[in-house]
């Protein structure tokens, strides 16, 4: 995903680590894609006194270390399992994990990390890590939901568009991972009526009427990245849906989502919007949050 990205930043890919089922799913994800782009992966895992192996609360700084180093050192192993020439680099930063995240995200091509982890929402749909990273995270961040990770490929990547800076982003994004993939890239506009003052809802518009103007406003911002990935074949689908579920069903039949971090709706300064929110953890294949490029 080089082209969202700053080119002073390090050409790495950086990962966050629990020991959960999700955590060791993201991992693979992310060492089979660095591998791919012959990247180094840079393993975190931050020790909070919140272990669930060491009970909760526990104050032995030592313990806790040492867990955590144990931790990496399997986790550098199954990095190497996916790739023995692969260059692996690990960090146990002290505190909670968010901020660790976050920092590394300074200096990093994208975030990967599992939705649910072992902290004290595992039983949610999205952990608290996740949310917190992906809505403060300066490069994409790619969250992982599932812990099964043998899938048959479907070769085909789906990005979700609406007009905002941060899905424009989305979309050159998608084009990268799609043509570096072989894939086709589906591009989808869902929309569903927000109340009376929809203009779709007037009586002298109609549906095929705002399919037509959104598909050609669309193909557009398609045309720009198509110059540059000519050889990515490219679908474009407008549905009348709630994006959320348009983008849910479409993720059961790709290898990749990508959605811009926040839409047109919201305000000012929001970090991470309702489509997106509600999108983590819920997507069958991986989610990629991207924020706007910055100018």
């Amino acid at each position: 995903m080089s082209g969202i990205t700053s080119p002073a930043r390090t050409e790495r890919i950086v990962v966050g680590i629990d020991g959960s089922a999700h955590g060791w799913a993201a991992l693979a994800w992310a060492a089979e894609t660095a591998s791919r782009r012959s990247v180094p992966v840079h393993i975190v895992h931050a020790f909070a006194p919140d272990l669930p192996m060491l009970g909760f609360g526990s104050t032995d700084q030592t313990s806790i270390k040492e867990e955590g180093e144990r931790l990496l050192a399997t986790a550098r192993a199954r990095a190497h399992a996916v790739d023995r020439d692969l260059t692996v680099t690990t960090s146990l930063p002290p505190g909670f994990a968010s901020p660790a995240l976050v920092k590394a995200s300074h200096d990093a091509t994208m975030v990967v990390l599992g939705a649910v982890g072992h902290g004290l929402l595992s039983r949610a749909t999205i952990g608290a890590v996740a949310q917190q990273v992906a809505a403060h995270a300066s490069c994409p961040v790619v969250i992982v939901g599932h812990e099964g990770h043998s899938e048959t490929p479907h070769h085909r990547v789906v990005v979700g568009v609406d007009g905002s800076a941060a899905s424009a982003a989305a979309l050159h994004s998608a084009f990268d991972y799609a043509a570096s993939q072989e894939s086709e890239l589906v591009v989808v506009h869902a929309w569903e009526a927000k109340g009376p003052a929809d203009p779709t809802l007037h009586t002298d518009s109609s549906w095929p009427a705002y399919e037509s103007d959104l598909e050609q406003e669309v193909d557009r911002e398609i045309a720009a990245s198509s110059a540059k990935h000519p050889a990515v074949k490219v679908r474009h689908e407008v549905v009348r849906d709630s994006p959320v579920a348009a983008l849910i069903q479409a993720a059961d039949t790709a290898d990749l989502v990508v959605v811009g971090a926040r839409g047109t709706g919201g305000f000012p300064g929001l970090h991470l919007g309702s489509v997106s929110s509600r999108l983590l953890g819920r997507t069958a294949c991986p989610l990629v949050l991207v924020h706007p490029r910055e100018p």
